[in-house]
């Protein structure tokens, strides 16, 4: 009886064939990953991008003072980057009022009517644009 050919690959080729495979699709997500990452849409540099300038907006509520149904803040920038506040909330109540912008190492004046009871505690929350918040308590007299 005749001995049956075998044909294949030797063990050299498939690895060596096997090791370019690999290599090629690992270049290809490689690139791609850096494109994608490196680029300004990417997602990871927007999330750092936007949490590193969070941390250079500082703002402080300076002084409170309400008079006959008005609330007036001062609202002090110490941070790097200029910062707008976009909402007011007392007590858990969103106030009705348009943004008002903090230059870097000025002072704001912010206005509202609010009712508040007299000989009260009430806490006062400030939201930035970049989603900072700023909270204080004060007290009617």
């Amino acid at each position: 009886m005749g001995r049956a050919v075998q044909k294949g690959v030797s063990e050299v080729v498939a690895t060596l064939a096997l090791l370019v495979i690999t290599l090629t699709a690992m270049a290809i997500y490689i690139q791609g990953f850096n494109l994608y990452y490196s680029g300004e849409t990417g997602l990871i540099s927007g999330i750092f991008r936007s949490g590193t300038e969070q941390n250079y907006e500082r703002i402080s509520i300076a002084y409170i003072y309400y008079s006959y149904g008005k609330l007036y803040l001062l609202v002090y920038n110490y941070g790097a980057r200029d910062a707008t506040v976009e909402k007011v909330i007392i007590d858990t109540r969103l106030q009705t009022f348009s943004p008002a912008a903090v230059p870097v190492g000025g002072v704001t004046r912010i206005e509202m009517s609010v009712s508040l009871q007299s000989d009260s505690s009430h806490v006062v929350s400030l939201i930035t644009e970049r989603n900072n918040v700023v909270s204080t308590e004060f007290r009617v007299g």
